[in-house]
């Protein structure tokens, strides 16, 4: 699967974009789920189900009322298999599940806060490591995947932490940072839940840590794409979506080229 990251502060639109990106990217005929799809289809790949099986379990998934009663259990078995192997998983995960528990102490302001966030980043992990795991070349958007839990983590870590937090996090496709004029995401934030204001106080240090996060992937290799979220969610979907297709197509096409060499060379 190709895993892509949006990362950005909370209210800035990563969530109002996904679903007008995930019909941009179907209309240039890329095949796009959902993380919340990745559970069954990890739980079919484990088991070898495939066939009439697999396509009556995967429409009812779904069905709203069938997907709230499936959900549940595969997230609890992907993310107890997700951890039995990331036990004697290969680097970088050893170091950067350290970190993330490194981070997470400080977290928050309380210390349930802080243990809430180490659960969203542990179930963040489990999936990201499934989705890595599968095959086919279709196109997983997490709006609250790994990178959007550093910018939760690293809300009181400092800028070497931060930038230690996306060198080391198992590299995706490509990652989004979704920008705005922060006053506009406190506009965003009041209109969207005016009864909560913990999220007021993230814009600035999150703002940070997208530039911190734009320094760090490239030296993995990650392709990073900043988009000025300010404008309508179409708008900003739409260009979203040509810029990632240029990224897809050019990773496959240095992935045939390498293919090739290793053809030739083995030829040889």
């Amino acid at each position: 699967m190709r895993r892509v990251e949006l990362i950005g502060p909370p209210g800035v639109g990563k969530t109002t974009v996904l679903k007008p990106l995930q019909r941009a990217l179907e209309q240039r005929r890329r095949e796009v789920c959902s993380p919340r799809q990745v559970p069954l289809m990890d739980y079919h790949q484990r088991h070898g189900i495939g066939g009439l099986r697999r396509g009556m379990e995967a429409g009812a998934y779904r069905l709203k009322g069938l997907h709230r009663w499936m959900r549940p259990k595969l997230e609890k078995e992907l993310t107890r298999h997700a951890f039995r192997g990331l036990r004697e998983a290969a680097p970088p995960w050893p170091a950067f599940i350290r970190l993330a528990l490194q981070q997470g102490e400080h977290a928050a302001d309380t210390p349930a806060l802080a243990l809430e966030r180490l659960r969203s980043f542990m179930d963040s992990a489990a999936l990201t490591r499934a989705a890595d795991n599968l095959p086919g070349e279709a196109v997983v958007l997490f709006d609250e995947g790994l990178g959007q839990r550093g910018v939760s983590l690293g809300q009181h870590a400092t800028d070497e932490d931060v930038l230690a937090y996306y060198r080391l996090m198992p590299p995706p496709d490509a990652v989004v940072l979704l920008v705005a004029p922060t006053e506009v995401i406190q506009q965003r934030l009041r209109e969207r839940n005016p009864s909560v204001t913990r999220f007021h106080t993230m814009v600035e240090r999150a703002l940070r840590i997208c530039e911190l996060a734009a320094q760090a992937c490239p030296v993995q290799g990650v392709p990073v794409l900043t988009v000025d979220a300010t404008g309508a969610a179409g708008d900003t979907a739409a260009r979203l979506a040509e810029e990632l297709d240029a990224v897809f197509a050019a990773t496959a096409s240095r992935r045939a080229a390498g293919q090739s060499a290793d053809a030739s060379g083995s030829g040889e």
